[in-house]
């Protein structure tokens, strides 16, 4: 009987690392020969691939600089958690340059040399006022399964389908996974985006002109550019009209999630890379760079305000995929930048004011 335990509580210690992620003890951390040891365990734990031995150097050193990090948040009485993932052997730099991929804004509205959202157009939600407390599109059936753009700076594309995908859910009742794989191969504009980085805005004016997006099934995602297959292209599943970019402030950004799930923008620093869990406070710029899915908003049991993002690094990366960011910042750009540029699809070109109880996409008390 003693074996028999023995032997379950070793299965769901296996089991719990497999959920749970890369774990250590804290006297790995305090020799050099443990830290190394520490280093090959995680490289088997994520299964990383044969490197040169000085690239292992490179990857042991951005390693340790990122285990000192993660663990001196860790003990920190902070309002998330670290976890040393995959992108723990790996510089911001680097990181940036194959994980995110957003390009702020069009060059054709950058006057200058600051950046200049067109937040002048159009906001149908303006007077939309039966705002519910919370709410998460996730329970309501509205988001797709998390996706991985992989070694492939496309975020942008990841972004603007969620946003369909949610879209599409809310007015026909029917969830469909659709192809960020056709906006990187399809979308061909100066600058060129594919994996050296893009736009929401113009991932959105492509799948307008296109009449929209055909399946995930059908044009299925691989980390890479290829030519555009014009027969998948036109075989539409979803089709979009136009798309709106809210004014910047919490209020819009709540008005429209309140109706949608709606695609925004965050500056990507360490600890979203790390991310564990939790509502991520920590301080950070608002030069955005990366783009999500915010598919709801909430109150920790504390009053701390958070909005609920999808990520597109696949579900073993924070809360199964998703993350948590504060909301009620005084600064009109939000959070990390999050209300900078916030961008969402319309079944129709038309953008008439709301009329309150006549939102463009059902409440989510009519799901």
């Amino acid at each position: 009987m003693s074996k028999l335990i023995l032997v379950s509580l070793t299965l769901l210690w296996c089991l719990g690392v497999a959920v749970h992620g890369f774990t250590y003890d804290e006297k790995e951390i305090k020799t050099e020969q443990g830290k190394l040891a520490m280093f090959e365990r995680w490289r088997s734990h994520h299964k990383m691939e044969k490197i040169s031995e000085k690239e292992k150097t490179v990857q042991y050193n951005n390693f340790k600089a990122t285990l000192e990090h993660v663990h001196n948040t860790n003990k920190a009485n902070k309002s998330f958690k670290l976890e040393m993932n995959r992108f723990a052997g790996m510089n911001k730099a680097e990181f940036k340059s194959k994980f995110t991929g957003l390009r702020a804004a069009p060059p054709r509205i950058r006057p200058g040399k600051k950046i200049a959202i067109d937040h002048g157009g159009p906001f149908r939600y303006a007077n939309f006022t039966n705002i519910p407390p919370s709410i998460d599109w996730r329970a309501l059936g509205a988001v797709t399964p998390v996706k991985n753009q992989d070694q492939c700076a496309s975020c942008y594309s990841f972004a603007a389908v969620d946003a369909v995908e949610g879209m599409h859910f809310i007015r026909n009742k029917e969830l469909i996974a659709l192809s960020p794989k056709e906006i990187v191969d399809c979308a061909q504009y100066d600058p060129p985006m594919g994996c050296v980085g893009g736009f929401v805005t113009i991932s959105f004016e492509y799948i307008e002109k296109n009449g929209g997006l055909t399946t995930e099934k059908n044009y299925p995602y691989k980390p890479q550019v290829d030519p555009c297959n014009v027969k998948k292209e036109h075989d539409i599943a979803v089709q979009v009209g136009g798309h709106e970019i809210a004014p910047m402030n919490d209020e819009a950004l709540t008005k429209a999630l309140a109706n949608q799930p709606v695609a925004a923008s965050i500056k990507m620093e360490d600890d979203f890379m790390f991310y564990k869990e939790g509502v991520l406070s920590s301080p950070c710029g608002t030069a955005i760079d990366h783009a999500v899915l915010l598919v709801g908003y909430d109150t920790a049991p504390d009053g701390t305000k958070y909005w609920i993002g999808k990520n597109s690094w696949g579900d073993t990366w924070g809360e199964k995929g998703y993350f948590k960011i504060l909301r009620g910042v005084p600064e009109p750009e939000g959070y990390c930048g999050v209300n900078i540029y916030i961008c969402y699809p319309t079944p129709d070109k038309t953008s008439t004011p709301h009329i309150d109880g006549e939102p463009m996409v059902h409440l989510s008390r009519d799901l």
